[in-house]
């Protein structure tokens, strides 16, 4: 498997490994999770297999696993400094483990690798504190994508 990055850490079901991947099975992975989150969980979307964003110059997929079964994900696209973290997913029985702070915290470093100075994501706002806490700021108004409350966050890089 290919990998750039790669965290690990412990947490109360396991051993916590996320990486950085382009391995087409672990592709796989990320459309399953995606799947069980986004269409069959939150009933968001079915169309989480055909995002251009997902592959080619500038895209980094993470995924997170607990001893070795996949858990957690999430998408950067950097294009021109700018750059668009989409697809964040933990599966249910991972949620408030760190998963999530791992996924978006190897994206954050990933970002910073490939020169963005400016990233953006659409935050369900029930999740608008945990983006908080990464340093995210909110702009504009709060917009609905199939039933549920979405607002834009915005994080920008301060190098000293």
């Amino acid at each position: 498997m290919t990998t750039r990055e790669s965290r690990q850490s412990e947490t109360q079901q396991g051993r916590l490994e996320v990486r950085e991947v382009q391995d087409p099975r672990d592709l796989d992975a990320i459309i399953a999770i995606r799947r069980a989150v986004f269409t069959d969980e939150q009933r968001l979307t079915d169309v989480v297999d055909r995002d251009p964003y997902d592959r080619g110059p500038g895209a980094v997929q993470v995924l997170a696993r607990v001893d070795s079964r996949p858990v957690g994900v999430g998408r950067l696209h950097v294009w021109h400094g700018e750059g668009q973290i989409a697809w964040v997913a933990v599966l249910p029985p991972y949620r408030g483990a760190g998963v999530g702070w791992e996924v978006m915290s190897a994206l954050l470093d990933a970002a910073e690798r490939l020169g963005a100075e400016r990233i953006t994501l659409s935050a369900q706002t029930h999740a608008v504190d945990f983006y908080r806490r990464l340093g995210f700021r909110t702009v504009g108004d709060t917009f609905v994508m199939s039933a549920i409350e979405h607002i834009t966050m915005v994080y920008e890089r301060v190098y000293r």
